[in-house]
């Protein structure tokens, strides 16, 4: 007999059942279910966590169970994607390249651990072949959730994020409960934690102009929407105090492969600055821009700021790389203790949070 600590895992094999039943037509309104024993048989449980899995779905209105003559399917749009109860969480990062990163699996990882879950981590490489195949892969591992943090390369190709789009349909539809950390495919917003990324642009541009700068340019790395709701928060704090908004004062580098593209970055900072001699403040949407940024204008003569006072920029690591006027960090511990709230709810399959922002704060030490 199934005793009581393997009862709900069960019962979710009877949820699933009866849910993928619905969802493909073989149940309809009205019908009648087949008996306990007979489900009982076919998915191989005893009848115990059968009539458990029924009490489940007539308390959502799903089903009414009728002495005598059965159970009837009244209401299918009642019924939750069943969850898998398996205790292993899937983790899909590109590399632990950067502290935030590093932040968001520890913090994971220890708060899976302490609730007696484990954390299977693995690395996309910023490979989007990579990404598909282990998405193909963890399909077959039974995951309760998977916390997915994508390549810029995978969510900048149209093909690419239709493909991941359509594994997170069939995960969701097999019982894994998919959520997206700070980047996300079009489309998939509804599962993504983030930094609230116009409020980050409007923080960092607010500091500029406080510390006297009227002429301010938009830099980041990415064409990624991460970097486009940090520039609209850079046009709103702009717009909110009567300054300029030049569209050739904006750069965005699309980030390249090649070894050299810090140079290449650089080259564009110097073609920026002499085509704009004008420019004093520099909102930044990434750490490399900052950094790239940081070292042009050190090398720049007769400016009316000082390098580290005409910056201020978002970064990635557990710490800034240089004394700058203000920093913010993405907030990865945030993001990871955020996910774990919803994991260690008693959500569905298919819940989507909508999207979740953290709220940014400056560096202060």
């Amino acid at each position: 007999m199934t005793n009581g600590s393997t009862q709900p895992n069960l019962a979710q094999k009877v949820l699933r059942h009866i849910y993928k039943q619905i969802q493909d037509g073989t149940l309809e309104t009205g019908d009648k279910l087949p008996t306990n024993r007979v489900l009982a048989e076919e998915l191989d449980v005893s009848i115990w966590t059968v009539q458990f899995a029924m009490k489940q779905l007539e308390a959502q209105g799903t089903v009414t169970c009728r002495r005598k003559t059965g159970t009837f399917l009244i209401n299918p749009d009642a019924i939750n994607c069943p969850r898998i109860q398996s205790g292993f969480i899937g983790l899909f990062t590109s590399e632990l390249t950067t502290g935030f990163h590093t932040e968001l699996l520890v913090e994971l990882e220890n708060e899976m651990m302490n609730q007696g879950k484990m954390v299977s981590i693995n690395f996309t490489h910023f490979d989007p072949e990579r990404e598909l195949k282990l998405l193909r892969s963890l399909a077959r591992q039974r995951l309760e959730a998977l916390v997915y943090m994508p390549s810029p390369p995978a969510i900048s190709s149209e093909s690419y994020s239709k493909a991941i789009s359509e594994w997170v349909d069939r995960y969701t539809e097999d019982g894994t409960l998919v959520l997206f950390a700070d980047l996300c495919p079009p489309g998939l917003e509804s599962r993504l934690i983030s930094m609230d990324n116009p409020r980050s642009g409007t923080m960092l541009t607010n500091k500029l102009i406080e510390h006297g700068h009227k002429n301010i340019a938009f830099l980041g790395a990415t064409h990624l929407a991460t970097t486009q709701n940090r520039m609209k928060g850079y046009c709103n704090a702009l717009k909110k105090a009567g300054l300029t908004i030049n569209p050739d004062w904006h750069l965005v580098v699309r980030m390249l492969e090649a070894k050299d593209w810090e140079e290449h970055l650089e080259e564009e900072i110097r073609t920026l600055l002499s085509s704009n001699p004008e420019l004093t403040g520099f909102a930044v949407c990434d750490q490399a821009t900052a950094e790239a940024l940081y070292n042009v204008l050190k090398e720049t003569p007769n400016r009316k700021f000082s390098a580290e006072d005409s910056i201020a920029s978002i970064f990635e690591e557990s710490a800034p790389p240089f004394d700058a006027l203000a920093w913010i960090q993405v907030p990865g511990k945030k993001m990871a203790q955020k996910a774990c709230e919803i994991l260690l709810k008693d959500h569905p399959a298919d819940y989507e949070p909508g999207q979740v922002k953290i709220r940014p704060t400056f560096w202060a030490g």
